[in-house]
């Protein structure tokens, strides 16, 4: 390997830690509501946030939280065996979204009419 691709490769890679921590350091920082006390479908799990003046995470919001405790399926505040919706739809699928499964990092979209846990952030 090449002396300018070592460094390149230096580079890239202190970018990307980079940006993980300062993902991570965000995610922390964010304020969460309680989880909802039932499993709801997409649209409603949007209204409940609204509801408390909050909003449905972005995808890499909840991933950098699970990522930031070491891929952990025990987090305070989130269930292991619960999905929870996201604010990440499916392009191609006007009817999926992406819920994020803490218990497998689990990633793909699922039907919004398919019912999950919520956790709101606060605005």
């Amino acid at each position: 390997m090449s002396k300018r691709n070592i460094i390149t490769n230096c580079c890239k890679s202190f970018l990307f830690l980079s940006f993980l921590l300062v993902q991570n350091t965000n995610a922390q920082d964010l304020q969460w509501t309680k989880e909802s006390q039932k499993r709801v479908n997409w649209y409603d799990a949007k209204k409940y946030c609204k509801n408390l003046e909050s909003r449905l995470p972005t995808y890499n919001e909840i991933e950098s939280v699970w990522l930031s405790h070491n891929k952990s399926s025990e987090i305070d505040g989130f269930d292991l065996s619960v999905s929870y919706w996201t604010s990440k739809v499916e392009k191609t699928d006007f009817t999926g979204a992406y819920p994020f499964y803490f218990g497998e990092g689990k990633k793909g979209w699922y039907y919004k009419a398919d019912h999950y846990g919520v956790r709101c952030i606060k605005k």
